[in-house]
């Protein structure tokens, strides 16, 4: 059995953060009764937003598998800290492989800082049919069309990474500002879980994008075959949730308790040999499909077996277990594809 990676100073930082600090005031956060913000400073100061930054602007630059262990560990934390947190770091990795040198050497420092916080509207690309969001080239840039029915950080992020779709089959990925500029109108999604998160549909009207703000333009298709792949693996956040849900267990002090969380906690840790293995190597997409929907499945007994072992206090707002069940159940959805829909649906 492969063992884990040496711990980085950043997954150090991502545990010791998670458990001091966000864990404790997840339940609040969850329900709006305290500030996202909070979490999100803390995580800056343990220099967190910058994991998947490059060096040369004061990123951590991590490894995989470094990478996947600290997405974990704050999952395990806050879902919703971790929900707004994590949009941010697919946008710091876009303009790390920007060739828009003047975009990027303005907002890579301060993003990988933490002192500037991105977010991004793309899952709609994913979808079959013609465009969410249509990208019309005009003089000097690019006009925005359309609906991207779902953008998490809404009123948090300062910046947020946009893409649509031109009729040559292009990508354009561009830079708005988070305060609703023109041509932008927001409408907050009421959600059961991470309700605190500010995540909006975007109605794109006339949305006027400079070149200059352009992040990248690339093939559709070929995006679409890279994000199959790289999607299918899934989210390690609900690992973390696994994780937290096991470690609560097995502190109930109950030997069938305690019996379950080593049996849960064995399967956690075969699930990471195969993570590790899978993220090695660009394997085949159906059995990451179905790593993904095992991890899934693995959450929510954990979650189940905390709210059995807890009793009906475990459903009051205040208590972990409740908000962990429906953390688990909301990864259902989070990033789906065809493929771990597919997967998922075998698994049951």
């Amino acid at each position: 059995m492969r063992a884990e990676p040496a711990p980085s100073s950043a997954l150090d930082r991502a545990r010791a953060v998670a458990d001091s600090v966000l864990f404790p005031r997840a339940q609040d956060v969850d329900r709006g009764r305290a500030a996202i913000g909070d979490g999100l400073d803390a995580l800056a100061e343990a220099g967190l937003f910058g994991i998947a930054g490059p060096g040369a602007h004061g990123g951590f630059d991590l490894g995989p598998h470094d990478a996947r262990r600290v997405l974990a560990s704050i999952g395990s934390g806050c879902g919703a800290t971790f929900f707004v947190w994590v949009q941010h770091h697919g946008v710091v990795r876009q303009l790390g492989a920007s060739a828009n040198a003047e975009l990027t050497d303005t907002l890579l420092a301060p993003l990988c800082a933490g002192s500037s916080i991105a977010g991004v509207a793309f899952a709609h690309v994913r979808r079959p049919g013609p465009p969410s969001i249509r990208a019309t080239r005009i003089d000097g840039g690019w006009r925005l069309d359309g609906h991207a029915p779902w953008a998490t950080s809404w009123g948090i992020a300062d910046w947020f990474c946009v893409a649509a779709e031109s009729a040559d089959g292009d990508l354009v990925w561009s830079m708005i500002t988070g305060d609703a500029p023109a041509g932008v109108t927001p409408t907050a999604l009421p959600l059961p879980v991470f309700a605190s998160t500010g995540t909006v549909a975007l109605e794109f009207d006339g949305c006027v994008i400079a070149d200059s703000e352009v992040v990248t333009v690339e093939d559709a298709d070929s995006w679409r075959a890279s994000d199959r792949q790289r999607t299918a693996v899934g989210q390690p956040a609900v690992m973390g949730v696994a994780d937290r849900a096991t470690r609560l267990l097995a502190d109930i002090g109950d030997d069938d308790a305690g019996a379950a969380a080593g049996r849960l906690r064995e399967e956690l840790d075969r699930r990471w040999v195969d993570d590790d293995a899978l993220v090695d190597c660009a394997g085949d997409v159906d059995v990451a499909s179905d790593h993904r929907a095992a991890c899934l499945q693995l959450a929510h007994r954990s979650t189940v077996a905390l709210l059995a072992a807890s009793g009906g206090r475990g459903m009051a707002l205040d208590h972990p277990a409740q908000r962990l069940a429906r953390e688990a159940t909301f990864y259902v959805i989070q990033a789906q594809t065809a493929d771990g829909r597919a997967a998922t649906l075998r698994a049951t």
